[in-house]
């Protein structure tokens, strides 16, 4: 019986491994992903090498719900589709205003292969929990008019709007009222291809304007979310 596993075993890899290594030779895609986990690891190396980490993004979450500081501060999130993140936040804050924002037409251009302009779109808005408000829009039409009325500090931001131009306009907008103590978890800050010029570009531009500081908090290990806190 051995030999006979060994045997099929042996057939499968004369069979199937030439073609599985001439497949994965040219395929563009997987040699980009292998890419930009190498450019991660050595950034995690480099820059976080003792920031602890978790293995799903709303274990991401909990860790940073716990960081926040800010009494009675803001709590948004950019980029709600279908809600799931943002109703796992709102019943660790049961008691707190949530506000949501999206336009529910998806993304408003090219973001990377795979992802164009209208994907994450919605027929309809989401079910959430009572204590969240979805403002529906572009940000740069509704953050606006929101800060008029709402212009306290931001005591937690889920940024996962994925494009460098979305999370500039949020930087560009909330750049008075992410304070020392602001928590920020980002949902696409690395390890896909071309990570350095989305999310992470934007918070970077952000900090040498602003000139704020901040100290890593957690990440997922096993995708691409990250959680700072402002310092």
């Amino acid at each position: 019986m051995k030999k006979r596993i060994h045997k099929i075993l042996r057939q499968w890899a004369v069979t199937f491994i030439p073609e599985i290594q001439a497949t994965f030779a040219r395929d563009i895609s997987f040699a980009r992903s292998v890419k930009s986990l190498s450019t991660t690891a050595d950034y995690i190396d480099e820059h976080m090498w003792d920031v602890p980490s978790v293995d799903h993004h709303l274990l991401v979450h909990d860790t940073a719900i716990s960081h926040i500081q800010i009494a009675n501060g803001l709590i948004l999130e950019f980029g709600v589709f279908s809600g799931s993140t943002i109703n796992h936040i709102a019943t660790h804050l049961p008691d707190t205003s949530i506000f949501g924002f999206d336009s529910f037409e998806g993304l408003p251009e090219f973001w990377r292969d795979g992802f164009s302009k209208g994907h994450f779109a919605l027929n309809q808005l989401p079910t959430v929990a009572p204590n969240v408000t979805l403002v529906k829009g572009w940000f740069d039409q509704t953050l606006p008019d929101f800060k008029a009325k709402y212009d306290q500090p931001v005591a937690y931001l889920h940024i996962d709007c994925d494009l460098y131009s979305s999370t500039k306009t949020i930087f560009d907008l909330l750049k008075d009222n992410i304070v020392e103590g602001t928590v920020i978890v980002f949902d696409e800050y690395f390890n896909y291809p071309g990570w350095m010029q989305g999310e992470f570009r934007a918070f970077r531009e952000f900090l040498e304007e602003t000139k704020k500081s901040y100290k890593y908090l957690v990440y997922n290990r096993m995708h691409e979310q990250v959680a700072v806190i402002i310092t």
